[in-house]
């Protein structure tokens, strides 16, 4: 039986895999991020093998993701990762510092017709504009403490924009 037949009949629980999965040095901070997900009222669903997809208001926000989950996320043994959902047109100001929000900036991806899932997005971070951004937009992959903490601060902002109606 395929992992991703067992974990659909088990359905574990994310801290259980990181546990089991991780590399130690990562496991800390992996576990810190599911810890802020559950105590803000968000439920990690498991959404495939070693994938959890993280909503709000039904509304995706993110997927946490361990080494194991299909092949084309580039997760090496050992590894985790945070992969931010993006919809089109949205506005987030984040709180966080200029050196933080940089850190996203630099690492938001454009799109390249890799899936055939044009037309790109449009986003709009911290006052920064983005054309052409692609729908996997923002991965964050075994992330430090401060990365988790400025990750944690564009979920609130995401967050935000669903409370507010600014997603839907």
């Amino acid at each position: 039986m395929s992992e991703n037949k067992k974990q659909k009949a088990a359905k574990p629980k994310i801290e259980d895999v990181i546990l089991n999965v991780v590399k130690e040095e990562h496991q800390k901070a992996a576990l810190d991020f599911v810890e802020y997900i559950r105590d803000n009222k968000m439920t990690p669903a498991w959404a495939s093998a070693n994938s959890w997809k993280v909503s709000y208001k039904g509304q995706c926000l993110c997927y946490v993701r361990t080494a194991g989950t299909a092949h084309y996320h580039n997760l090496d043994d050992g590894s985790w990762h945070i992969h931010f959902a993006v919809y089109s047109d949205s506005v987030y100001e984040v709180d966080v510092s200029d050196e933080d929000v940089k850190m996203i900036w630099d690492n938001v991806r454009h799109c390249t017709n890799c899936s055939n899932c044009i037309p790109a997005n449009h986003l709009t971070i911290n006052k920064k504009e983005f054309d052409e951004v692609c729908h996997r937009w923002l991965t964050i992959k075994n992330p430090n403490a401060d990365a988790v903490d400025c990750a944690k601060k564009l979920i609130e902002a995401i967050r935000s924009a669903v409370l507010n109606k600014a997603i839907t």
